[in-house]
């Protein structure tokens, strides 16, 4: 996988995890932005470095 779509995935995952719990908590302040960002850039990095070990240890055919 190449650089540009891996940042491309991590990046829409963590738009969608702020917009998506922003909208389920009926909230729109921007203290509730701020703490679903911060939530939303852990989730992220930790899809992030999932996706890169499947893609390191996937056995290539």
């Amino acid at each position: 996988m190449d650089k540009k779509k891996f940042i491309s995935q991590v990046l829409s995952a963590i738009v969608l995890y702020t917009v998506i719990s922003v909208i389920l908590e009926k909230d729109y302040s921007m203290d509730s932005w701020l703490t679903q960002g911060r939530e939303a850039l852990i989730f992220g990095a930790i899809f992030g470095v999932l996706m890169w070990l499947r893609e390191r240890f996937r056995k290539k055919e």
